[in-house]
């Protein structure tokens, strides 16, 4: 995993367990403090997302390549509780913001038991008072979630890259990438990264990535892996 996070250390306090505390005391906040600890970069947000056990870190890897989401909240559950009150905080575990404007509660499960008295009254509930804003209340299952494995195993290859980049502006590295692909209108991994040389060919890289995962262009990622050969295409091609 290439995401990082700087702390600073206590005396006598080894970094690896000051970062496994913190998360931890994240965890224990959204009442997940028995889930394993993933902690990730988020390309979508530009910070590291702290994920709890399976369902949610492959909703993560979902969501950071789905050009459709333009924000996603993958630790909702004191804005929700807020706005809604705390039983319905625990139903939900992401809250994304898609590209026509639609905000979107998802609720991830291993698999969907149908609606209980509560789920049914937080569907009731949305798109009125103050949850007037909420579009829609989704119930994703492990298995929709794993239904394509080459789109997660790109996700987390390509989340590799753009998090390696992650302190480096990539505005002039878009705009080159993005102006090669209009020009060519489809080009291979390796003809963008050979834009540069060095280090700097692993910044091209995070930026056409980054240039697909919010839809700029369009890329193979769903049907093959991450490659040299790997295509983006022009929108519209």
């Amino acid at each position: 995993m290439s995401a990082t996070k700087k702390v600073k250390a206590g005396a006598g306090t080894r970094l690896g367990t000051q970062i496994r505390g913190e998360m931890a005391e994240a965890f224990d906040k959204r009442g997940r403090g028995n889930a394993d600890l993933v902690l990730h970069y988020s390309g979508k947000n530009s910070k590291d997302a702290v994920l709890a056990g399976q369902l949610e870190y492959f909703h993560f890897l979902y969501s950071e390549f789905d050009p459709d989401v333009v924000e996603a909240d993958y630790a909702p559950s004191a804005g929700i509780s807020e706005l809604a009150g705390k039983a319905y905080a625990k139903l939900i575990q992401a809250v994304v913001k898609l590209r026509d404007g639609s905000v979107v509660w998802r609720r991830l499960v291993e698999t969907d038991p149908g609606d209980t008295p509560l789920l049914s009254d937080l569907r009731a509930a949305i798109g009125n008072g103050p949850l007037v804003d909420v579009t829609r209340l989704e119930i994703w299952t492990m298995e929709r979630l794993t239904a394509n494995p080459m789109r997660l195993r790109n996700s987390l290859r390509a989340l590799g890259w753009i998090a390696g980049a992650r302190d480096w502006p990539l505005g002039e590295y878009k705009s080159a990438a993005f102006a090669l692909i209009n020009k060519r209108r489809s080009v291979t991994f390796e003809d963008v990264i050979a834009l540069g040389e060095g280090a700097k060919r692993a910044l091209f890289g995070a930026a056409v990535l980054e240039l697909t995962s919010s839809g700029a262009v369009r890329s193979d990622l769903n049907e093959m892996p991450l490659t040299a050969t790997t295509l983006f295409h022009r929108i519209g091609d």
